[in-house]
This record gives structure tokens, C-alpha cells and sequence, in this order.
């Protein structure tokens, strides 16, 4: 059973990787506030008691997720990540350390999952990761695996392959989804859809004028992450009206809510 002062440590396979951790993110991430708090209410739907962040970047999502009262699984690639959260935990909210688990995880090596069955997860979370993993179906069925029997999944990846530029590539992603192919993806991988849709449209407008017009553009530099910072203001506020309206056609990310039809496993 994982307790809440656990950092679980399973076996990391070796060899080649691509970025990982704070790697493939732009630095600007770190300062946003509003964007990852927009990212979480779309997959509200999904979240339950026990949650599983798979990916917890900057820590925004799961401190979230600890001030609204659930319990965490934090899992990360990168060790780094988690220390940083379990220090900003420390720091900033020590009355909920008790309900914090911290793991390292490679979706790349699914084995490195099975010790964190025992937690329980009622429900997983995810933003822009699995877009990291080239055998993303084989992920997803560890997931479903993993998790509670009858779990509930909420996740973000980026959307539309036309899109796809240098900053993809710097950030070592190996594809963007369409919501056609995502919804094939993960009812071939154990997973029933609830809802699955586009959102944050002008976003998708800004990745495709950085990565098409400003060909010398890239994570880290500083004209796109400036302006990285100032649309964390108002961009989730044109997102939640623009979003209804183009759910179905066009838009930066894919949201996906979806529910593991996964059980047999769980006695075996």
C-alpha cells in the first residue's frame, strides 16, 4: 500500500530518450496561472478522490488538486519535477503533505507502472504528454491497467497534425491528434469516450505563426514565451467562449473524458 510520505522509485529502463521534464516545456509555463487552471475544467468531469496526475510539469495541477481536497498521485519522467513539487507542497501548503504521493514513471516502459496499482486511483489526469510517448497505445492500456477498476480518464493533447513545426520537434512530441484519431486510440486501448472534443482555437493560431511565419522561432525563445506570458491573462477567457463553437472543428489542443472498461486484469 503507498503511504502519503511515499516517493516510489521503480527500476528505470536505460537508453536513448528524447527531452524530458522542463526539457519540453517553454519557460514561460512556469509563470502561468490561468492556462493550466483552464486545462484542469476541461476535464472536471473526469475528477474524482484518488487522483493520478501522469506528468505533473510545474506542479500547477496537482497543488490544484490538493487544495480542492483529493488525494495524488504525482508521476513524472523527471525526477526533477517531482522534488520541486514535493518542495512547493512543503512550502506553500504543508497541512495536505499527507495526501501527496509522489512517483517516477517512464509511459515508455509500462512496467514502471505496476507499483502504483495499489493506490487506488479513482481517476487520472493528464495534459500533453501522451503526444511524448511513441507506443501511445500500449501506454494507455497500462493506464486502464493500473488504475481502478472503472476509472475516469481526462486528458489534453495537442491537436492537429498540420500544425506540427519546430517547437513540436524541440519538444520531442511524435505526433498531434486529430479527435477521430484519439477516439480510435483510446477505445482500442480499454477506454469508453464520454466526450471528446477541440478547444483553445486562437491558440492554435498563435503555434501556427510561430512555427510556420517565424520560421527562427522556438521553445526558449524569448518573443514567443513574452507572449506566452501575457495570453495566460486573457487567452482562457476568449477560449471559453470560442470553444462551444469550434469543438468539433479546429483548435490547439484535444480534450478527451473517457472511462476504463478494464477489470478483468484486476484479479489476475
Amino acid at each position: 500500500m503507498l503511504l502519503p510520505t511515499d516517493r516510489i522509485m521503480p527500476s528505470m529502463e536505460s537508453g536513448e530518450r528524447g527531452p524530458i521534464g522542463q526539457q519540453t516545456m517553454s519557460p514561460a509555463m512556469a509563470d502561468m496561472s490561468a492556462y493550466p487552471a483552464y486545462l484542469l475544467q476541461q476535464v472536471d468531469a473526469a475528477v474524482g478522490d484518488k487522483v493520478w496526475e501522469i506528468g505533473v510539469g510545474n506542479g500547477q495541477t496537482s497543488m490544484a488538486l490538493l487544495a480542492r481536497g483529493c488525494h495524488v498521485l504525482a508521476t513524472d519522467i523527471d525526477l526533477r519535477c517531482l522534488q520541486a513539487l514535493e518542495l512547493s507542497v512543503a512550502n506553500a501548503m504543508p497541512q495536505v503533505r499527507h495526501r501527496l504521493v509522489t512517483a517516477q514513471i517512464d509511459l515508455n516502459h509500462p512496467s514502471t507502472l505496476d507499483l502504483l496499482q495499489s493506490f487506488g486511483a479513482d481517476s487520472v489526469v493528464s495534459f500533453n504528454v501522451l503526444e511524448h510517448i511513441a507506443e501511445d497505445g500500449a501506454a494507455l492500456s497500462a493506464i486502464a491497467r493500473v488504475a481502478a477498476e472503472g476509472a475516469t480518464l481526462g486528458m489534453v493533447v495537442p491537436a492537429m497534425p498540420a500544425l506540427f513545426g519546430r517547437m513540436d520537434s524541440e519538444a520531442g512530441h511524435h505526433r498531434r491528434y486529430t479527435r477521430d484519431a484519439l477516439r480510435k486510440l483510446l477505445e482500442g486501448s480499454g477506454w469508453t469516450i464520454r466526450s471528446c472534443r477541440y478547444i483553445n482555437a486562437l491558440g492554435a493560431l498563435g503555434w501556427w505563426f510561430h512555427n510556420r511565419l517565424r520560421r527562427n522561432a522556438g521553445l526558449q525563445d524569448p518573443g514567443f514565451n513574452h507572449q506566452m506570458r501575457l495570453s495566460d491573462r486573457w487567452l482562457p477567457r476568449i477560449a471559453r467562449m470560442t470553444d462551444p463553437m469550434l469543438a468539433r472543428r479546429f483548435g490547439l489542443s484535444v480534450s478527451v473524458v473517457a472511462q476504463s472498461r478494464t477489470a478483468a486484469s484486476k484479479t489476475d
